[in-house]
């Protein structure tokens, strides 16, 4: 029986690392599995070895996608920095990480056999942090990525030795059908019925029969594909935690946005959803996702969500009758409204000087219904599409723009509903953390100086553009008032053209 995390917990997470210097991280080109490698290199320097599963196609090497796809990153920067030359980060850092050729859509994760038994024989801790993010994934990818995926990993993992913890990544809106409402760290009752029926009946029909589901039950319940393939993983992880014997621990993070604080503040990568609507906000693209300016949304920053992955390691143990859930996010703490958010965003980009490359600086949130909306949209940059699509060298431009005019729709259940996710849990670990890993989450985020960083992290490491602090910011200006209604539900818009 491979050891229990127990003799440690989160006041004893250094001398776990110590103990645990072995780490085999899927996902590790994503936005939160870029962090965690990051705080795990830099804040343990005992680590020792890092396995990352990477797929490769192509010409590309297993090393051209590690220094590429991962060092190139500009969120090791500040790591690099410690060092007296690229060489020597190379030789001791680059040199813990071992890239295994894999993919989680293939059975044993696609290892070749002679990888397998590496791994097997080596690896102390799995963080599972590989998934589609993409809210408008088919529902049978997003089964085959977020649901078939991770049980493949916790197949590898059964083999391993010496396994201490294995972190599953999943999302605070598992239970997004329960809006306004406070949700604990627990498993509800699924509202579809018993997940194991629910899954193997998906198992077994065709393509067309799982394309009818998604559009007749699925989407009847949860806002998108994504949430529901989260939602199935967790409970088969529940009905099968026992038979699998695997030290398991569930970290739900709500929506990942830039980091408040490390490696530095207000770093962000384009990847993210969230970052997504953020950077439509700031080419100018109108918006129709903040449907109403009074409800509270749940923003956590990626390097507080890699904390609490580190530190939830700690307190695994398969002896538990239920693997630990650990909330991470704002929304029960010191939320902030959409309204807000639009506030912070609106002033910051209206006071910057306009690039080229930016499509427009009118960042203005209005209500609008879905079909004016769409309406105000073509008649903004229809013709501007039109026109590219006539030009070779505007093809990327084209994409971007229409993009822009997905982006509200995808956010739309998220910014017309709230939701309340307790994190007793989370902020207990956090309490014991030692100085490493202590996130600050019961302190509060101060929203205003976090949202400055925030917009500055997409102008400077999504835009590319040059940041200037001394510019002046007027946050003043309120947003106009909701659409009047009296009778109906919420308008489903935003955004003036």
């Amino acid at each position: 029986m491979s050891p229990s995390s127990t003799k440690f917990g989160p006041s004893m997470a250094k001398e776990f690392y110590n103990e645990n210097t072995v780490v085999f991280l899927t996902g590790a080109t994503g936005f939160v599995g870029k962090t965690v490698l990051e705080k795990l290199l830099r804040s343990f320097p005992q680590i020792t070895k890092v396995y990352l599963l990477m797929r490769i196609s192509g010409t590309k090497t297993l090393q051209d996608r590690v220094e590429n796809d991962v060092f190139a990153s500009r969120i090791f920067d500040t790591l690099k920095a410690t060092f007296s030359s690229p060489q020597e980060f190379h030789d001791t850092i680059v040199k813990k990480i071992v890239p295994v050729q894999g993919d989680i859509t293939i059975d044993r994760l696609g290892l070749s056999d002679d990888d397998l038994k590496m791994i097997q024989e080596d690896a102390r801790i799995v963080i599972n942090s590989a998934a589609s993010v993409s809210f408008d994934d088919p529902l049978g990818n997003a089964l085959e990525m977020n649901t078939k995926g991770p049980f493949r990993t916790f197949d590898v993992a059964q083999g391993i030795k010496h396994l201490s913890a294995f972190i599953h990544i999943s999302t605070c809106y598992v239970n997004a059908p329960m809006f306004e409402q406070r949700i604990d760290e627990t498993i509800y009752p699924h509202p579809l019925g018993e997940p194991e029926a629910i899954y193997d009946m998906l198992t077994k029909m065709t393509y067309d029969e799982v394309r009818n589901y998604e559009r007749k039950v699925v989407l009847k319940t949860y806002p998108n594909t994504y949430t529901f393939s989260k939602s199935l993983t967790e409970h088969l992880i529940h009905n099968r935690y026992k038979a699998m014997g695997l030290p398991l621990v569930i970290v739900r993070p709500s929506i990942v946005t830039a980091a408040v604080q490390e490696p530095v503040p207000g770093w962000v990568e384009g990847s993210a959803a969230a970052n997504k609507a953020v950077l439509s906000c700031a080419l100018g693209h109108v918006q129709e996702w903040i449907g109403d300016e009074t409800v509270k949304t749940d923003l956590i920053p990626v390097d507080i969500v890699a904390k609490t992955i580190l530190l939830s390691a700690t307190t695994a143990d398969r002896s538990r009758p239920s693997p630990p859930i650990y909330h991470v996010g704002t929304s029960c703490l010191n939320p902030m409204t959409w309204g807000l958010f639009g506030i912070y965003v609106s002033g910051f980009w209206r006071a910057q000087e306009k690039p080229r490359k930016r499509t427009s600086d009118d960042i203005r949130f209005d209500m609008f219904p879905a079909q004016e909306f769409k309406q105000r949209f073509d008649a903004r940059f229809g013709e501007q599409i039109r026109t590219l699509a006539q030009n070779k060298d505007g093809k990327k431009l084209k994409i971007r723009i229409s993009k822009a005019m997905a982006v509200p729709l995808t956010f739309k259940t998220f910014s017309c509903n709230q939701w309340f996710f307790d994190i007793t849990k989370t902020l207990a670990m956090d309490d014991a953390a030692p100085k490493e890993l202590k996130s600050g989450l019961r302190r509060g985020l101060d929203w205003h100086r976090y949202m400055e960083d925030y917009n500055a992290g997409v102008q400077d490491f999504i835009l590319r553009e040059k940041v200037d602090r001394t510019i002046p910011i007027d946050y003043s200006a309120q947003l106009p008032p909701p659409v009047s209604q009296t009778s109906g539900p919420k308008p489903e818009v935003v955004a003036r053209l």
